[in-house]
């Protein structure tokens, strides 16, 4: 399968992600990053956001002089990026195959990015890319859904975005048996005075603690934790119930 094709679904989403989508999860993402990344990172550090989308999350991290480099193997969602943040450095690559040097002091991925990621030997290359990218005691700080999000809010319901030049409609949906979710939608445009259709599906896979801790211990994360979010209380412990989880580590080495 072609590169093109693989995310050519990610592509026809992108226009939306960028008006809709992209700036829902920032909040929630810099939250963690200053509770979790940022007091422990140099002046100007160098961060790589894997699977950055439109790059809302990159702007704003820009803007307080921090170098960043967005990774994302979409191209649409990068040409977005690139008008969003226009200092930064993007990367057209795939995150279970991409490599770059030892530069990054961190490396960030949000909003279940890595959840479309569908094996969890691929989930692991992955892993085992980013080691490969940060210097040493390097951070890495990525959320994941749980087989709880899934279950409880992709229960096949329908939400409807409408606008005058635009409507989105989505579905999401969560089959058990399979243990994959679906992300249905179509979207209408109104582009010089005539409606485009466009249909995708995006799919991921739910992961526990149990399997993503030994993975990235196989990449060689140490000091490997989770938490969760909550509005009201903030930084909370994870439970049987977390619908989202937060997993931060280190590489290896470094003051720690």
């Amino acid at each position: 399968m072609s590169e093109d094709t693989l995310y050519q679904d990610y592509d026809l989403f992108a226009w939306a992600y960028n008006k809709h989508w992209g700036d829902m999860f920032t909040g929630a993402s810099l939250y963690m990053l200053e509770k979790l990344v940022l007091p422990h990172l140099p002046a100007n550090a160098r961060i790589l956001d894997l699977c950055c989308g439109t790059g809302q999350l990159i702007k704003t991290l820009a803007g307080r002089g921090y170098r960043i480099t967005g990774l994302d193997g979409s191209a649409e969602m990068l040409r977005f990026a690139r008008e969003n943040a226009p200092d930064a450095e993007f990367v057209h690559e795939d995150a279970r195959y991409f490599k770059l040097p030892p530069v990054y002091h961190a490396a960030i991925s949000a909003f279940d990015s890595l959840n479309h990621i569908m094996t969890l030997e691929e989930l692991t290359s992955a892993f085992c890319n980013v080691y490969a990218a940060l210097t040493e005691g390097g951070i890495f700080l990525f959320d994941l859904n749980t087989e709880v999000q899934h279950r409880t809010h992709w229960d096949g319901s329908v939400q409807s975005i409408v606008e005058d030049d635009n409507v989105c409609v989505t579905r999401m949906s969560y089959d058990a048996e399979e243990q994959t979710a679906r992300f249905d939608a179509t979207i209408f445009r109104l582009q010089e005075g005539a409606w485009q259709r466009a249909d995708f599906t995006l799919i991921e896979k739910p992961y526990s603690e149990a399997e993503i801790r030994p993975a990235l211990q196989v990449a060689g994360f140490v000091e490997i934790d989770t938490h969760a979010l909550d509005r009201e209380r903030g930084l909370v412990e994870v439970t049987a119930e977390s619908g989202r989880v937060f997993f931060i580590c280190r590489k290896a080495g470094g003051e720690g």
